[in-house]
């Protein structure tokens, strides 16, 4: 174990002097490894449905994805207000809607009141007022109900440009009329949107909180920023790693950004309060580093493997934030030992000795 432990401390004391001798091309290697780890982050996809999280092997999401396949996938309501639909005006708008809605691409099917009615719709009151519209107007008559059953995949793309056309044509051919869409469809597009604007709000918030705390604790708006190097280093290979391993962007994954960041600053912390403590120069550097060697790689290794217990859960969401955060925390590690004393060195004009 002893020999161990001098083998770690002796590559920490080494790296460090081709971090001192020189810096520029450890930055390069750095830099061309980040080019081919950051087109993952393009495979990264945002999944909304709740079923995303869950087993593919579930019951539930087995006989949903059954279900979607055989009838063609969800159902997304257009919920209309009107005065009263029993009006040969309303009902060959609806119709109209009816007719371009079924135009798109991915409708398989759609039903109106106007569906109601085999031929043209009558001008007669009284036959409007008598017809059964089959549970597509509300029993006070002011709401009709248009039903478009499209195969969107749940897709939030998908959903999103369903959810612009349905707009657009209800807006076109009902100006006057109040409308809304409704449906699993666009849940999972307004949950879609939620998981974006938290993921990055709480990232925001994350790294604001953590950037007051650096400051109380350095008292130095340069010294301060040093810590930051290897969570932002972590973030960028966490996305770009998660990308090229299969992880999503789940309800449940979203928060990996705001966890890496309170994570991974402690190893630039300890980095930087390592050699800002001292009266700094290459030795001091290099004797921090060699101190702190066995700690921030036992940290690194036993908090990413907890991490990657996560893939033993039964979820699916998971397993893509144990991708996230074990990525995460060991890019954290490498910013910290290879990427932050390297710009310490830039930054104060260190040189070997």
């Amino acid at each position: 174990m002893e020999a161990r432990n001098v083998i770690v401390e002796a590559l920490s004391a080494r790296l460090v002097d081709i971090q001192a001798e020189s810096p520029w091309r450890v930055l390069g290697v750095l830099a061309a490894l980040t080019v081919l780890v950051v087109p993952g982050a393009l495979n990264l996809e945002v999944k909304p449905s709740t079923e995303a999280i869950l087993p593919g092997d579930d019951p539930a999401v087995e006989s949903l994805d059954s279900l979607r396949a055989e009838f063609y996938g969800d159902t997304t309501h257009v919920v209309v207000q009107q005065d009263d639909v029993r009006n040969q005006e309303v009902l060959e708008r609806l119709e109209r809607v009816e007719n371009r809605v079924e135009k798109l691409e991915n409708v398989r099917s759609v039903t109106s009141p106007a569906s109601m009615f085999s031929q043209d719709i009558p001008a007669d009151r009284d036959e409007l007022v008598e017809k059964d519209y089959r549970g597509t107007v509300s029993n006070d008559f002011d709401t009709a109900l248009v039903s478009v059953r499209a195969d969107t995949q749940a897709n939030p793309s998908e959903i999103d440009k369903l959810h612009s056309s349905l707009s657009r044509i209800v807006e076109t051919e009902m100006p006057s009329a109040e409308y809304s869409l409704t449906g699993y469809n666009m849940i999972d597009l307004a949950t879609f949107q939620v998981i974006i604007n938290d993921f990055i709000r709480i990232t925001g918030v994350s790294f604001g909180a953590v950037l007051l705390v650096l400051y109380g604790f350095f008292r130095d708006p340069v010294q301060m920023l040093f810590p930051v190097v290897p969570v932002v280093f972590a973030l960028v290979w966490m996305l770009g790693l998660g990308g090229y391993l299969g992880a999503d962007l789940t309800i449940i994954s979203m928060v990996s950004a705001a966890m890496i960041m309170g994570l991974g600053i402690d190893f630039g912390i300890h980095v930087s309060k390592s050699y800002f403590g001292s009266s700094g120069g290459f030795q001091n550097l290099r004797e921090g580093m060699r101190e702190l060697s066995r700690g921030l790689l036992g940290g690194s290794l036993t908090t990413g493997t907890g991490f990657l217990a996560l893939l033993a859960a039964q979820l699916t969401g998971m397993h893509a934030l144990g991708i996230f955060l074990f990525t995460g925390i060991m890019s954290a590690y490498i910013g910290a030992v290879v990427l932050l004393p390297t710009v310490i060195v830039l930054v104060e004009g260190i040189e070997p000795k």
